[in-house]
C-alpha cells in the first residue's frame, strides 16, 4: 500500500540539509560531456572533433546515435557516425542529447513501488519535448535554436523530480499520496510536504552541471516563467509544453491535478483555437516516432 500522508513525520530542516549534502555529492558529468558542452561554444571546433570526443564512450555513442536513427528525425538513410550526425543536425542539436543521455543516466535509480510512475514519466518528459519543438517553431521561427533547445528544455524539465524520487523515495512517496488524497498538483504537494518543489532541486542540479543558463532556466522556473528573465520566451514555451502534454494524454501522474497555462504565457504566445488543435495534432504525430528515444532514456 502507498505510505498514509499523516503516517510518515517528515523533519524538514534534516530533510533540507540531507538534500544539499545529496546535490553536492552527485557525480559530476562525465569528463567527456563537459568537453562536448565547451567545444559547441568554440568556432574552430569541428564535427570530426566532437565525433572523436564522443566515441571515446562506446555506449554513449550506440545511444546517440539509436536517437538520431529514431523514426522523430526521420532520415531516409542510416547516420552510422556522429560526424554524420553533426554535420546533419549541428552541434547544439548532439550536444543537448549527449546531455540528455547523461543526465539520465546518472539519475536513474530505483524508486519506491509507490513514488514516480517511471514509464508515465518518461512519456510525459518526451511529449513536453516534442510539443516544445512544436511550439517553438511556431512562436519563434527567427530563432534557429529555439526548436532544439526547447527539446533538450522538455525533456530534461522535470529532473527535480526524478532526482526526489530516486533519492528520497519515502518522503516523495509522501508528497505524491498528499498530491492524490488533496487533488493538489505535484509541484503544490512538494511545497506543502517538503517545503520546495523539484524545479528548485531541478535548478541545482543544472547550476551543479554547467548546463547552459537558458536550459537550467527551463528546468528550474518551467512553473514559474514570470520570473525567468531574459529566458522568458524559452521558459514560456516549455511551461506551455508541458500543460499541453497533459492536454494530450500524457500526464507523469494519474493521481495529481494538472498544472494550468499561465494567462500571460498564453496571451504571450497568441494562438487561437484552431492553432492549439495543430500543434496537439502536430506533437501527437510527431510522439509517434520516439519509441527509440523513450527506450534510452528508460535505459538511463
Amino acid at each position: 500500500m502507498p505510505p498514509e500522508v499523516k503516517s510518515v513525520k517528515i523533519d524538514r530542516a534534516e530533510f533540507q540539509q540531507t538534500l544539499e549534502k545529496k546535490l553536492a555529492d552527485l557525480p559530476p558529468l562525465p569528463a567527456v560531456v563537459s568537453r562536448i558542452m565547451q567545444i559547441v561554444n568554440d568556432p574552430n571546433a569541428t564535427a570530426e572533433d566532437m565525433n572523436r570526443l564522443i566515441s571515446m564512450d562506446p555506449g554513449l555513442t550506440s545511444k546517440v546515435l539509436r536517437i538520431v536513427n529514431s523514426a522523430y528525425y526521420g532520415f531516409p538513410k542510416r547516420v552510422s557516425t556522429i560526424t554524420q550526425a553533426v554535420l546533419i543536425l549541428g552541434f547544439s542539436t548532439i550536444r543537448n542529447l549527449v546531455m540528455g543521455v547523461s543526465a539520465f543516466g546518472l539519475l536513474s535509480r530505483k524508486s519506491m513501488p509507490y513514488g514516480l510512475n517511471r514509464d508515465r514519466f518518461w512519456e510525459h518528459s518526451v511529449a513536453v519535448a516534442v510539443s516544445g519543438s512544436v511550439i517553438a517553431k511556431r512562436r519563434l521561427p527567427k530563432n534557429r535554436n529555439a526548436a532544439d533547445d526547447a527539446f533538450i528544455g522538455g525533456l530534461l524539465h522535470d529532473l527535480g523530480a526524478l532526482f526526489l524520487d530516486s533519492y528520497f523515495p519515502l518522503q516523495y512517496a509522501v508528497a505524491l499520496a498528499f498530491a492524490s488524497h488533496e487533488k493538489k498538483s505535484a509541484r503544490e504537494s512538494e511545497l506543502a510536504v517538503l517545503s520546495l518543489e523539484h524545479g528548485m532541486v531541478g535548478r541545482k542540479i543544472a547550476d551543479h552541471w554547467n548546463f547552459p543558463g537558458h536550459i537550467a532556466s527551463m528546468i528550474g522556473e518551467h512553473h514559474e516563467p514570470m520570473t525567468a528573465g531574459d529566458h522568458y520566451e524559452a521558459v514560456s514555451v516549455i511551461h506551455a509544453a508541458d500543460w499541453l502534454a497533459w492536454e494530450v494524454g500524457f500526464a507523469p501522474s494519474e493521481h495529481s491535478a494538472p498544472p494550468e497555462l499561465h494567462p500571460e504565457v498564453e496571451s504571450w504566445l497568441g494562438f487561437d483555437p484552431q492553432a492549439w488543435e495543430e500543434i496537439k495534432a502536430e506533437s501527437l504525430k510527431q510522439f509517434e516516432g520516439c519509441a527509440s528515444m523513450l527506450q534510452v532514456a528508460k535505459e538511463g
